[in-house]
């Protein structure tokens, strides 16, 4: 950890070197202090360009599954000689890799035993790292750190940001949601069953009863034509009493 930490700030030792006056000796017509602004100058642009980077790549994952954090080195310093660190914004370590093996002794704990690289693919430059069990907390920016040996320090190869969203996978349809056609759910289909029979019923039962109602307005039409409504409707409604009463009435009349 002290190795990644220190790292950003050597980058700029060079620069800071040549300036530096050789102990016991003067720079003719330079002092101190008119040096300082320049190194100081110096060193912050040294420290934007090692922490500065492309925009973050979008990558999501689902809760409880797994996702892979894309990083490719594209360097061709062998994998001895790096140090790669995955981390948060907060600095949280989620993956460190130095000397050729892991280090996970900085691992943040949240990570412990869910977060992988590929081995057998980091010669070939491929250090994404995958991560298991996704959780809520998960949700971050993550930065891959590539760094190269240079004698006892390392400088900054390389930084890449990854912008990783969590989301909940919607649910499994079940059975009364079974998808049989293209937008067409089982629960749609018999709703629209019921539906059709419905309109079929009130149609029927419509078709009846304006038969009814044609079929009364005939017998009135028929009655009226008779000169006697009132007897034919008795005759419709009561049958065979209907004609002993016209009988009745005819032999009184007699």
């Amino acid at each position: 950890m002290f190795l990644s930490s220190f790292s950003v700030s050597c980058q700029c030792l060079p620069l800071i070197l040549i300036a530096v006056p050789v102990p016991g000796k003067e720079l003719q017509g330079h002092s101190s202090q008119k040096l300082l602004a320049p190194l100081l100058l110096l060193l912050l642009l040294n420290v934007v360009a090692a922490v500065s980077g492309d925009s973050p790549v979008p990558v999501s994952g689902f809760l409880g599954e797994q996702v892979v954090l894309p990083c490719t080195y594209k360097g061709n310093v062998p994998v001895s000689d790096l140090l790669v660190i995955w981390r948060t914004e907060k600095e949280e370590i989620l993956y460190e890799f130095v000397d050729g093996n892991d280090d996970l002794a900085q691992q943040d704990p949240r990570f412990r035993n869910r977060a992988n690289l590929f081995k057998g693919q980091l010669e070939q430059g491929n250090w994404s790292v995958l991560i298991s069990d996704l959780r809520e907390t998960d949700q971050d920016v993550y930065q891959c750190w590539i760094q190269k040996r240079v004698g006892v320090l390392f400088y900054s190869e390389q930084s890449d940001s990854v912008d990783l969203s969590v989301k909940e996978r919607a649910p499994t349809p079940g059975p009364n949601t079974h998808v049989s056609g293209p937008g067409v759910t089982t629960r749609a289909r018999v709703g629209l069953g019921i539906g059709i029979a419905a309109v079929f019923v009130v149609g029927i039962v419509g078709y009846i009863v304006l038969k009814r109602q044609r079929r009364k307005q005939n017998l009135h039409k028929m009655a009226a034509l008779n000169g006697d409504p009132l007897r034919e409707v008795t005759m419709h409604q009561d049958g065979a009493a209907g004609e002993q009463n016209l009988l009745g009435n005819g032999a009184a009349q007699h």
